[in-house]
């Protein structure tokens, strides 16, 4: 090999091929009619033609054997063929990618979480995203799941991070991870003394629990119910950190996951007792729009809270 080819094919390696060319090589080899190919492209059969055959002269093979019937494609042409779909489909997702990217400082990411949620997950997960998403606007709203799940039907939220009632099984669902729910007592509450509770006392009990509006709430009436149970809450409130503070003050017995008493539990101001030999697992997940697929701040956030969730629940469940 002379010097001259090697110094041609160097100058083809940096010589990508047209987009534009590809794309119309394909419509003429899906249609396999240069008028057709025209037509649908919006472009007159000549520039079809040419462009053809200034791509067939660039890569310096036919790529259709032609006679006044019909066209089809050569070896060539075949090969070619099975790549260009894939090269058009890169280019164009590279295209929106390099938008987002390039506008993502101006644009707002409104996240709806649970109480719970917005004081241990987003945190964390927003000083994880703090370099990756500069300029970003992070607005945050918090609700019960129930809520959330409107306001994200409504458009007024692009995503929402709570606990579920069942395991994620729709497409626009990623679970997160999951905790195990627990009786929470006071350490003078005769279950604690006696180092577990009983569920069939649960009538006799004041119990303080989630609000009904939420998943939460579904998942520990539907548990109850396996026991013949039928939960009558004392208090009924959406915030966690209002359910730890009134079993503190010894008004009644919570339904929390043993993770977020840990500080408490060291302190020794609240035990976490199982609710019966059989542990109810909570699924937490992130819902984003289902009539999108989620932008590229979206998937950042939901993958640093799949991260954070699960080193939570791990973590300060041990």
């Amino acid at each position: 090999m002379n010097r001259g080819t090697v110094c041609a094919q160097a100058k083809d390696m940096h010589n990508p091929l047209d987009s534009r060319q590809l794309a119309n090589f394909c419509e003429i080899a899906n249609t396999q009619s240069m008028r057709k190919a025209a037509k649908n492209l919006n472009l007159t059969t000549s520039a079809v033609s040419q462009s053809l055959k200034r791509l067939e002269d660039d890569i310096g093979s036919k790529l259709f054997e032609r006679n006044s019937r019909n066209i089809a494609l050569t070896y060539t042409g075949q090969r070619l063929l099975l790549y260009a779909d894939d090269l058009l489909n890169n280019l164009t997702n590279a295209r929106h990618l390099v938008n987002e990217w390039s506008d993502i400082a101006q644009k707002t990411l409104r996240i709806g979480a649970t109480p719970s949620a917005c004081q241990y997950i987003i945190p964390m997960a927003l000083r994880e995203l703090k370099e990756s998403l500069p300029g970003m606007s992070i607005q945050i709203v918090q609700g019960t799941s129930y809520e959330l799940i409107d306001r994200l039907n409504d458009k007024q939220i692009d995503i929402a991070i709570y606990p579920s009632s069942t395991p994620t099984h729709k497409k626009n669902q990623v679970a997160i991870g999951s905790d195990s729910l627990s009786f929470i007592v006071n350490p003078m509450h005769p279950w604690a003394k006696a180092g577990k509770a009983n569920i069939h006392e649960i009538d006799s009990q004041q119990v303080i629990i989630s609000d009904t509006k939420g998943y939460t709430f579904d998942l520990v009436n539907d548990y109850f119910r396996n026991f013949s149970i039928n939960l009558m809450p004392f208090i009924e409130i959406s915030n966690e950190e209002v359910i730890k503070r009134l079993v503190e003050l010894d008004i009644g017995i919570g339904i929390l996951p043993q993770w977020i008493i840990k500080k408490e539990e060291l302190a020794g101001s609240l035990t976490a007792l199982p609710l019966s030999r059989k542990s109810l697992k909570r699924p937490w997940i992130i819902t984003h729009a289902e009539s999108k697929e989620p932008t590229f701040a979206e998937t950042l956030f939901i993958g640093v809270a799949q991260d954070v969730a699960q080193n939570l629940f791990s973590n300060m469940s041990t």
